[in-house]
């Protein structure tokens, strides 16, 4: 007898179930371009010097297994409070926890916040990253999109976006990509951030920040730039931030999640909610990769590696960039120099579902929806293959 017959089946998801045909599919010229990791040189993910010697460090110093408090390693927070607001904001309008990864972080914003308004309304840029949908969906929020790029004209549409989130009701809350759009790779100038701001501090919406890849647009001063204009109109804001990317810790799930806000009470109840759910789910975050991240940005010449580590992967990925479009603009004559106004680990081309299910069933091209791919996993061996694949696939109309 079946105990769980009524349980619904899910599609695969979108990414990592891409990820499982990839590594079924037998063809010798496949290529991967789906993960949003970066591999060094040999390879390997997690190849900032920094970490090892980080690692070294505190192994040698320290040996404790026990579980951390509720809200997570506490110097890991200070630092992160410090890394994605600055070092001027005020810590008494702050609470911070460390989560399990950014997707963690998202979790208990959407959490917190649908203890606040079960029956709320989350809008999400019409592209972004698949789990974004589900994250919030899993909580009961109803999820509604606001447009935020043109495939067609390669350009972001910000009226658009600015009118459909002036009709709003109050209290929605409004996910942001503070840096290195995902998956369009193109972010808001300063002067769109500032009106962005002042529109959502008047119409009383609740922004939440993404900073997965803080770091790879200009710089983590300048990416973080966006949650300072928020913070100095005089809005609330909620963070999701995490050290995946930035610090090449993917298998480690280090998150933090943050809510900013001057209103005391505010504070003290979020605060409340956040060690009251946690504890019912998962008690304790792990130490380990908490402690990496602590204590590369609590030594100075740890993090200045880390930095000078991150504007050379940065830089990188700039040249990769370059370099496709190059190569495009020698195979079909056509300008694909949109590509390089994006900005992070991803090209993103806007290609239509017919042009992406060519790249992965007939040249075995692995990318995600609009045919975003991973520059970094365009190599010395494959590009020749790879700008081929996508001429073919742009003659598609």
């Amino acid at each position: 007898m079946s105990f769980f017959n009524q349980l619904p089946m899910f599609a695969p998801d979108s990414i990592l179930g891409l990820q499982k045909l990839f590594l079924e599919d037998e063809r010798k010229e496949k290529v991967n371009l789906v993960i949003g990791s970066y591999v060094d040189p040999n390879k390997a993910c997690g190849g900032f010097s920094c970490v090892r010697k980080a690692q070294f460090l505190f192994l040698e110093d320290e040996m404790n297994k026990g579980y951390l408090p509720i809200s997570g390693l506490s110097s890991f927070n200070q630092e992160m409070e410090k890394l994605v607001f600055g070092h001027n904001v005020n810590s008494s309008f702050v609470v911070g926890v460390q989560a399990l990864g950014g997707s963690g972080a998202l979790h208990l914003g959407a959490k917190i916040f649908s203890m606040a308004y079960p029956s709320g309304k989350v809008y999400i840029p019409e592209q972004t990253w698949g789990n974004h949908v589900r994250i919030f969906s899993q909580q009961g929020l109803e999820i509604l999109k606001y447009p935020y790029y043109s495939s067609e004209s390669k350009t972001l549409v910000f009226d658009e976006m600015l009118s459909v989130l002036k009709a709003a009701p109050k209290h929605s809350l409004v996910l942001l990509q503070c840096c290195c759009h995902n998956p369009t790779g193109m972010d808001l100038d300063e002067n769109m951030w500032t009106r962005l701001a002042e529109l959502m501090k008047e119409h009383h919406l609740l922004p939440f920040f993404d900073t997965a890849y803080l770091g790879f647009g200009h710089g983590v001063e300048a990416d973080r730039k966006p949650i300072e204009i928020f913070i100095d109109s005089g809005n609330a804001v909620f963070v999701a931030a995490c050290a995946s990317k930035n610090f090449s810790l993917y298998g480690e799930r280090v998150g933090y999640f943050s809510a900013y806000s001057k209103v005391k009470d505010d504070l003290d109840k979020i605060s409340s909610c956040l060690e009251e759910k946690i504890r019912g789910e998962y008690s304790s975050p792990p130490r380990h990769g908490a402690k990496i991240v602590s204590t590369i940005l609590s030594d100075t010449s740890l993090k200045e590696e880390w930095l000078s580590e991150l504007d050379s992967i940065r830089s990188s990925l700039g040249k990769a960039r370059v370099r496709f479009v190059q190569a495009m603009r020698n195979h079909i004559g056509h300008s694909f120099d949109f590509i390089l106004s994006q900005k992070g680990f991803f090209g993103y081309p806007g290609f239509s579902s017919e042009q992406v299910l060519f790249l992965r069933l007939e040249k075995g091209i692995y990318t995600t929806s609009g045919a975003r791919f991973n520059l970094n996993g365009i190599t010395d061996e494959n590009i020749d293959y790879v700008v081929q694949s996508f001429s073919e696939a742009y003659q598609i109309s």
